[in-house]
């Protein structure tokens, strides 16, 4: 063990506060952040699980991150093994190695980690005497198949849910292969990758995942956090004035991911997190936080005020995290109340068209001189093509009653490749920055200063369970003309800053986004060979355009549909078309009842399956129905 190494931890654990080491648990767990710690301690997921496997009695769970510059040097020259933050123990010494990932380009740091760990990064070269290799996190539900080689068992869902199931399934007893048929039975939020044959084509494409044993559903599907009220059903009792239903669904037992362990040296450590609701309404084409958190649920207001009270005495700073903040039905009484504890409030970024009045205020109190947004284009028709429900007049007049406040530096975040883009769509974004900015200037003069603009230009990346899923990305070559073309128009406006993603990241973005179980043998010869992806894609002769570079048909069976999200084909279909045709559609209500998309059928409804294991409350059901 490296004495460098060791005291590296050591600073960082003093620098930190609320971690807790527990004595004599039935079940050590080592969890993992596929990255390192400044980045990983920003991330809820991990702090969500740190705390949920922390609170079962059986159970002392440790954290685990990818070394940063100096550390690695350091594994790398004393050959140590990867160890955990809290007692500095190898992980392979652990009964469980869990990765919370949400990012799919992460996957390549599992398979590093698990190689400095000296644990097999194959599933099938392990025994009993490794730790059980688990996989969770976003990007569980979105595609996991480039990993699943590498994972003895997939947790599909949220943690709320799955971390005291998977416990109760370990505790229950047998060895590894018991343990795994077991989870699998579950019916719903368990994927054993090495309980399936892959079956292909004679092109490449897969045809079908066949169950090894019985019991095992064809499917695996998502288990979501039925208790958090929909953010529709909330907000229609509201505004109904069903005083009795509201305040029954904004007085269940919640669980309100936020921060758990004080990392103030850590990326947003400063604030105190707070995740106020999940999903997005709106149906974003490109989007998978949309998609793939459907419904779009909430964590009352009463648990967010009563975590900001409860870390109110560490800080002064808050960050709301949600892909939708005034979406949330309680969001006035969130922000009030949060003002008069003298909280300074952040956002991660915002829709254009929730921005009030009101958040402003919270923004301009907090000195928070920049706020992100994001157009994604600057054509009208492209916007419609994406499910974006916003004009260029619309965006210039919203940014321009940010700008009125003070709040002079705005980010706006842009795509380039996306389907049916032309020419003329590029040239469109120049025509709206140029607007934004003599927006910006215009209002400068009032405060005597001016902003800047921050365009962030990323490549469009396909994502599954989206209804742009079955388009090719561009290609690589022509991805980085257009990136190329659309920085050097924006470079000559004044007062405009330019960052941009390289069609190279967004290619390897891609593949792992939208590779099947033969990625894994890139990602573990690029960890092998220190992240290098082409050298990886030479050594295994894996053609990544086949993955990426083509439109796929509907009847392909797509590799991440061995995860049922839910979604059903005709609705993905069907928004895909229209796409293609620009034609926009209606934001997802978010109400009992509802069967557009197929989501609420399969997971929420009364009459679902018995076998699915996360179905609304009992008592949340009748309640509603007495409602309705």
């Amino acid at each position: 063990m490296s004495k460098k190494i060791v005291e590296s931890y050591k600073q960082k654990l003093a620098q930190e506060n609320g971690w807790l080491v527990k004595q004599g648990a039935q079940i050590r767990i080592a969890l993992c952040y596929p990255n390192t710690h400044a980045i990983g301690m920003a991330n809820l997921g991990l702090h969500t699980m740190y705390e949920l496997f922390n609170k079962i009695p059986e159970v002392s769970c440790e954290r685990v991150f990818l070394p940063d510059a100096d550390e690695m040097r350091e594994y790398e020259k004393s050959r140590a093994s990867l160890l955990s933050l809290e007692t500095q123990t190898p992980i392979r010494d652990f009964d469980i190695v869990a990765f919370s990932i949400s990012f799919e380009t992460d996957y390549l740091n599992m398979a590093r980690m698990l190689q400095l760990s000296g644990i097999p990064v194959w599933s099938k070269d392990r025994n009993h005497f490794h730790p059980l290799v688990i996989m969770g996190g976003a990007a569980s539900f979105l595609n996991p198949e480039p990993i699943a080689d590498f994972t003895d068992v997939i947790a599909v869902g949220e943690g709320e849910v799955l971390a005291f199931q998977l416990i109760d399934s370990i505790l229950q007893g047998g060895d590894k292969e018991e343990i795994l048929l077991r989870l699998a039975r579950i019916g719903r939020g368990f994927y054993v990758p090495s309980l399936y044959d892959v079956i292909y084509n004679d092109d490449g494409t897969a045809f079908d995942y066949l169950p090894k044993e019985t019991g095992i559903p064809k499917r695996v599907g998502r288990a979501l956090a039925a208790v958090n009220p929909k953010e529709g059903t909330l907000r229609r009792a509201i505004k109904r004035g069903e005083t009795e239903l509201a305040e029954f669904l904004k007085n269940q037992d919640i669980f309100c991911p936020s921060t758990a362990v004080w990392s103030p040296q850590a990326e947003m450590g400063d604030r105190l997190l707070v995740e106020i609701s999940r999903g997005c309404s709106q149906g974003c084409r490109f989007c998978w936080a949309g998609y793939n958190y459907y419904p779009p649920r909430v964590v009352p207001a009463k648990d967010i005020l009563a975590k900001a009270a409860e870390w109110r005495g560490k800080t002064n700073k808050i960050g709301l995290v949600s892909t939708a903040v005034c979406d949330h039905p309680e969001i006035s009484t969130i922000l009030s109340e949060l003002r008069k504890m003298d909280y300074r409030i952040t956002v991660s970024s915002l829709r254009l068209d929730q921005i009030s009045d009101e958040l402003l205020d919270a923004l301009v109190e907090s000195k928070d001189q920049q706020i992100a947004v994001a157009p994604e284009t600057g054509s009208d028709r492209l916007r419609r093509v994406i499910n974006k429900n916003l004009t260029n007049d619309e965006i210039v007049d919203i940014c321009g009653s940010v700008f009125d406040r003070g709040m002079l530096t705005v980010k706006l975040y842009m795509m380039v490749g996306l389907p049916t883009e032309t020419e003329e769509d590029l040239d469109e974004m120049f025509i709206l920055v140029e607007r934004i900015k003599d927006r910006m200037l215009e209002a400068g003069k009032k405060f005597g200063r001016a902003g800047k603009i921050i365009t962030s230009l990323n490549g469009f990346v396909p994502k599954p369970n989206t209804p742009l899923q079955w388009d090719a990305i561009c290609d690589e070559k022509e991805l980085k003309q257009k990136i190329k073309y659309v920085c050097k128009g924006l470079s000559r406006i004044p007062n405009v800053e330019v960052r941009f993603m390289s069609a190279r990241i967004a290619h390897e973005q891609a593949l792992f986004s939208s590779g099947d179980r033969n990625i894994a043998k890139v990602i573990e010869s690029a960890a092998r060979l220190k992240g290098n992806l082409n050298d990886a894609l030479r050594e295994t002769g894996i053609d990544p355009k086949f993955h990426t570079s083509r439109n796929r048909e509907y009847g392909e069976f797509l590799p991440w549909s061995i995860v049922d999200s839910g979604l059903s084909f005709e609705f993905l279909k069907t928004e895909h078309e229209k796409a293609h045709e620009a034609l926009s559609s209606k934001p997802c209500p978010a109400v009992e009842k509802c069967t557009t998309c197929g989501v609420c059928p399969t997971t929420w409804l009364a009459d679902a399956p018995p076998s699915l294991i996360q179905i609304q409350p009992a008592k949340v059901r009748e309640a509603i129905a007495a409602a309705f």
